[in-house]
């Protein structure tokens, strides 16, 4: 079997899944709608899936290249155990081409150009339950296209009763959408504009199968998942499309998914970009609330945008400062105050509890894996 050189040692290379051989020697891997035909020696769009001997391998299976502690509001999800931390990990490579992309330099990169550590899915999940995480989140690049160790890694967690969390950008097939969400237990999607023109020139993809993937979600699986939408200045900041957007998701998902409004930055590509304006969270979170979502929030600012608050009696449920929870009056998932069901996967035990300690990110340092930079 071909090997497989990194910078945190050698390890034997693991054969992808959702692939087939052709008869020209190419592979046809169907992950993702990107549909790659990868020839001998190379790797498809994302880097990590590549074709040696005529067989798809997976480069980023047991090698992540980013391993941290986040407070689980950072992903974002404000509805599935809040103010608990989460073990957050990436590797190399992306399936998107987006121009704005804030983990550049690890999404834009092949496994051979980035610090990575073989880290096995048991020892995973030992070093969140180490670091005291009740939850294990695949972020940072995209983990589709990791699948292989993302499934590997929930089937170590269910063992030990640790939850596990995809941050996506909803870029995967049918074949493989269950063999992936079926073993997750939350997800937040970056629905990242409600043009096809804006994915095709700034993303390299297309829309439509990420809102199929939202449709699978809500209609096929239950697994609890949130919305981001991050807004950048002239490209997908229009307030109609903002409005299409948020009917859209009242249509076909219904208004109890929380939608997330975020804010840009300058980087990557889009450096010539302004940061997005607090008025236009501001503007967009009005929109979406009078089509009737009725969990709305604001990411990357200081904002009241980031609380939540019953729908029903407008109450204040749970009181945010940028990722910190500072109050939480829920009262077992419900609003103390008319005692409406507030829906999400709400923090209910002493271990959930006990896990919200720091509430700052901060880098993994476990036994033999030393400390781990990013």
């Amino acid at each position: 079997m071909p090997t497989l050189k990194i910078s945190g040692g050698t390890s034997k290379l693991h054969e992808a899944r959702w692939w087939e051989a052709e008869p020209n020697g190419k592979v046809h891997c169907y992950l993702c709608p990107r549909h790659c035909h990868i020839g001998e020696g190379q790797a498809g769009f994302c880097f990590i899936r590549a074709n040696e001997g005529g067989k798809l391998y997976s480069l980023g299976y047991a090698h992540p290249a980013a391993l941290q502690i986040d407070p689980i509001e950072k992903k974002p999800l404000n509805h599935f155990l809040p103010g608990t931390r989460v073990f957050s990990m990436g590797t190399a490579g992306c399936n998107m081409g987006c121009f704005f992309c804030q983990n550049w330099d690890i999404s834009k990169s092949r496994a051979d150009q980035v610090h990575s550590s073989f880290v096995p899915p048991e020892d995973v999940v030992m070093l969140a339950i180490r670091n005291g995480c009740p939850s294990i989140a695949f972020t940072y690049n995209e983990p589709t296209i990791w699948g292989e160790y993302v499934i590997d890694i929930c089937h170590a967690a269910k063992e030990h009763g640790i939850k596990t969390v995809m941050v996506s950008n909803g870029y995967v097939t049918r074949e493989a959408f269950h063999d992936i969400y079926d073993h997750i237990d939350a997800a937040n999607i970056d629905l990242k504009a409600f043009t096809e023109t804006f994915y095709g020139r700034t993303t390299l993809t297309h829309l439509q199968p990420v809102l199929d993937t939202l449709q699978w979600l809500k209609n096929e699986t239950n697994v609890w998942f949130e919305i981001t939408n991050l807004i950048i200045p002239t490209l997908n900041d229009a307030p109609a499309e903002t409005r299409a957007l948020a009917e859209w998701i009242f249509t076909h998902l219904g208004p109890d998914v929380p939608l997330h409004f975020t804010a840009f930055h300058p980087d990557f590509k889009l450096r010539d970009k302004p940061r997005t304006a607090p008025e236009t969270l501001h503007a967009a979170r009005a929109t979406a609330l009078e089509v009737g979502l009725h969990y709305v929030y604001e990411g990357n600012i200081y904002s009241d945008g980031a609380h939540t608050s019953c729908p029903l009696c407008k109450a204040l449920l749970i009181r945010r400062s940028w990722h910190d929870v500072e109050e939480n009056r829920l009262a077992d998932g419900c609003c103390p105050k008319c005692g409406l069901a507030i829906p999400g996967r709400w923090a209910n035990s002493s271990a959930d509890i006990s896990a919200r300690s720091s509430r700052k990110a901060e880098t993994v340092t476990a036994g033999r894996y030393g400390e781990l930079n990013f």
